[in-house]
């Protein structure tokens, strides 16, 4: 709905919009006999620029018999000392405007108003990463402000062809993202598809990157994502400079990067920081700890319980004597320990950081000290839990699968043995290669087999190599061509 061209008309309109709320501020005053009006909202605003860039300028407005269309012009062409300066015509307009730190102006006589950018909120300053530890390198994170965010990736990446576009999403929210792809690389259809699966949002509120993942991807039934997130400004640089797309998120300091792909899970900032050898090694320990965080409690059950002839005979007299002392069955005392360590993991997550430490002790020495010496749980199992623990924290990428797999895991195994074990992999192994995100598909560059992406797999190739051959993810789509640039 247009704004009226009676000031007084348009302010009771605005208060009706937002239910006279008392965040809402509005200053008249006069400029050349014409009323005019401000209206912000607290704490979005910065006094100190919204004096220089809209009281200043008036305070030379002296123009005899001005009319309303003079003082609007006369703003507007004020507005330069903005870094945003547009004109509102609805009340539409205006609402979004101030919700995002903005000052309007109204003119009494002028159907249209002028909004400057005087943003003045509050926001965290530049921090290290959390998620995403490293010992060499950035020690720069995205952060909870968008344009910052923005000028973290534009330094990173000094080109013309860095394209970043804005849109808005939930219906009650209003929440800004930001499309960033680098022009030339990303396709066309690629971007044309993130945009028309972000306008089919139409949740109330986006409250953070997972509301945006699943339109995102094209398989929802799918046990993997195929999108990740990152709060790294030079990881996103990088992956953007590989034809993909990220979306960054008002308020949040991660982006959402598709298409994503189950190789990168294994990849860390300080292999590329380190010599080839060092991070082939580093990446061989990361796929050892995916398998037996995911699969050694589910093994261990399928060959204490149904296949005990391939254990040593030193081996399984151990197993049986612990076994003999407590009083549940091997499936169940494994169900129990894992849940457990779920259960502390979570505390230690939740708790605050002063007492969050105090959970693995308690769990580690006091609880698993006085369930073994008590003879509820056996001495094996305990440690099996202990390994299965330790590799779950070098993904934690992915944790929400690994923890789901160890579930699956031992209901195969401990059922079934080493053939629903086996059912239970290939399982996991149609799901994921049935996954893509984009036309990408997860599994590349294994599945469909891409010779030359290889280089970054397992053995990560030098960079004198890698400056010769450009890959982009359009060349993983399995349609045969290279697409290199």
């Amino acid at each position: 709905m247009n704004i009226s061209e009676n000031l007084e008309r348009t302010i009771l309109g605005i208060r009706e919009l937002f239910g006279s709320s008392d965040d809402l501020n509005i200053v008249r005053f006069e400029a050349s006999g014409i009323k005019c009006a401000v209206l912000t909202l607290e704490g979005m605003t910065s006094s100190a620029d919204l004096s220089k860039m809209l009281f200043s300028p008036l305070m030379d407005f002296k123009k005899l018999l001005a009319q309303p269309s003079d003082i609007y012009s006369f703003l507007m062409r004020k507005g330069l000392f903005s870094t945003e300066s547009k004109p509102v015509r609805t009340y539409s307009d205006i609402s979004q405007r101030l919700c995002s730190g903005f000052a309007v102006v109204l003119i009494n006589g002028e159907k249209r108003g002028v909004a400057f950018g005087a943003q003045g909120f509050k926001t965290r300053s530049i921090s290290e990463p959390s998620t995403e530890n490293n010992l060499k390198g950035c020690m720069e994170a995205l952060s909870d402000n968008l344009k910052t965010s923005m000028s973290l990736i534009r330094r990173r990446l000094k080109s013309p062809k860095l394209r970043f576009e804005t849109m808005k999403a939930g219906e009650i929210s209003q929440t800004e993202l930001c499309i960033v792809y680098i022009s030339g690389k990303a396709p066309e259809s690629l971007v044309g598809e993130v945009k028309s699966c972000l306008g089919k949002i139409k949740l109330d509120v986006i409250s953070g990157t997972g509301c945006l993942e699943p339109f995102l991807s094209n398989n929802p039934g799918s046990f993997f994502s195929g999108c990740s997130t990152t709060e790294r400004p030079d990881v996103l640089a990088a992956k953007i400079n590989e034809g993909r797309i990220a979306v960054l998120v008002d308020g949040v300091p991660f982006a959402v990067v598709c298409p994503a792909l189950f190789m990168e899970n294994f990849q860390a900032v300080d292999d590329y920081e380190e010599k080839p050898y060092f991070a082939f090694l580093q990446r061989l320990l990361r796929y050892l700890s995916f398998l037996m965080a995911g699969f050694l409690p589910g093994i261990y059950l399928a060959a204490t319980i149904h296949h005990p002839e391939i254990l040593a005979k030193t081996i399984l007299t151990n197993l049986i004597a612990s076994e003999e002392d407590t009083p549940f069955p091997l499936m169940l005392e494994m169900l129990i320990v894992v849940t457990l360590f779920e259960i502390m993991r979570e505390a230690g997550l939740r708790l605050p950081k002063a007492v969050g430490g105090a959970v693995s002790i308690v769990g580690g020495l006091v609880i698993g000290d006085a369930a073994v010496t008590s003879g509820l749980i056996s001495s094996p199992l305990l440690i099996i839990i202990g390994i299965t623990a330790t590799c779950s924290f070098v993904l934690p990428s992915l944790n929400p699968q690994l923890t789901i797999l160890r579930y699956i895991g031992v209901f195969a195994g401990g059922l079934a043995g080493f053939f629903g074990m086996a059912v239970f992999s290939l399982v996991i192994l149609v799901n994921a290669s049935a996954g893509d995100c984009l036309s990408v598909p997860y599994l590349s560059p294994i599945a469909p087999f891409t010779l030359k992406a290889t280089r970054d797999l397992l053995l990560r190739a030098g960079y004198r190599k890698m400056q010769k051959q450009k890959i982009t993810v359009e060349s993983l789509n399995g349609s045969g061509g290279n697409n290199e640039t």
